[in-house]
């Protein structure tokens, strides 16, 4: 379900009617999806609906309140245990607060660590996922100003390593990567954070995965303006690289949703499950006014739904 007080139901709801015929398990409240459904006029058999924060009470739209963030964490509490039992096969989540979940005793930075943590993955990534820009983040939700110490060899490497798995688990033979530097220019305004970078493509190298880098992100992502600008259809092999692997959150984010659109989609990588996400957040700025696209929510539906059959 996602924030209620967001547009985590909102799209639910529009994308689930769009894919009427589609298996799936709602969990969240009852309440919020009927009125939400006699809101905007949807017509989804409730029945998918699984109360597990019935407690939520009374909330106001577009703003971030406790019993809201803590009927999203129970939501999450139960999808992650039914997908440990197999009770489920892929768990999509909806859009979440991170201030209304702190508000409920949240201690996680964001939902990706809390996964990992709840399903013992020791290795994992974020992977923000479009058609033509598929990129992980070496660091997801620090502070710039913490950055540099958590880029290291052997962070570079492994989130290189899950990248390339992910890509070949998708069809591509030899993926193509490339790692971005974390300075302007690469190298002329290091501190010794290229070094580390460079030194955990060599690693990533000698395992057999074909990476170069550091390459300076405006440079890495420049060809991407081909997909926007192109008068033919482009397609993925037309591009020198099938993956990138940036340093922080915004590196990454940017361009993923510039190209994304409504086709964006967050994926976590390593968790031994398939877990996808809409790459946006709550947008209390537009709930309870009906004009949410779901599009994002649908292509992670999807994406979720193509890997299972994988």
């Amino acid at each position: 379900m996602g924030d209620s007080a967001g547009i985590g139901p909102e799209i639910v709801l529009k994308a689930l009617s769009r894919r009427p015929r589609r298996r799936c398990r709602v969990f969240g409240s009852l309440a919020v999806f009927e009125r939400e459904q006699q809101r905007l006029g949807t017509k989804v058999d409730l029945s998918c609906v699984e109360d597990v924060a019935e407690r939520l009470g009374t909330f106001k739209m577009g703003r971030a309140q406790r019993n809201c963030g803590a009927a999203a964490f129970a939501c999450l509490e139960v999808g992650i245990q039914e997908l440990k039992s197999s009770g489920v096969s892929a768990l999509v989540t909806a859009p979440v607060s991170k201030e209304a979940l702190r508000m409920a005793g949240f201690r996680w930075p964001g939902q990706t660590e809390f996964l990992a943590e709840r399903l013992g993955a020791k290795r994992h990534a974020m992977l923000a996922w479009t058609p033509t820009f598929k990129v992980v983040f070496v660091t997801i939700h620090e502070p710039l100003a913490r950055v540099s110490r958590h880029i290291t060899a052997a962070a570079v490497a492994e989130k290189t390593a899950l990248l390339d798995r992910f890509l070949r688990d998708s069809g591509v033979t030899r993926p193509r990567i490339c790692v971005m530097a974390f300075n302007p220019h690469a190298a002329e305004f290091s501190l010794g954070e290229e070094a580390r970078i460079a030194e955990g493509v060599a690693r990533a190298r000698k395992a057999g995965i074909n990476a170069v880098g550091p390459t300076p992100a405006d440079a890495a992502v420049s060809v991407l303006s081909r997909v926007r600008n192109s008068s033919f259809v482009l397609r993925p092999s037309d591009l020198p690289y099938d993956g990138f692997v940036a340093m922080y959150h915004d590196q990454a984010m940017i361009p993923a949703k510039l190209l994304g659109r409504d086709h964006g989609v967050n994926l976590t990588l390593g968790l031994g499950h398939i877990r996808t996400s809409p790459l946006h957040g709550v947008a209390f700025d537009i709930a309870g006014k009906g004009i949410a696209s779901s599009g994002s929510m649908l292509a992670a539906i999807r994406l979720a739904q193509r890997f299972v059959r994988r």
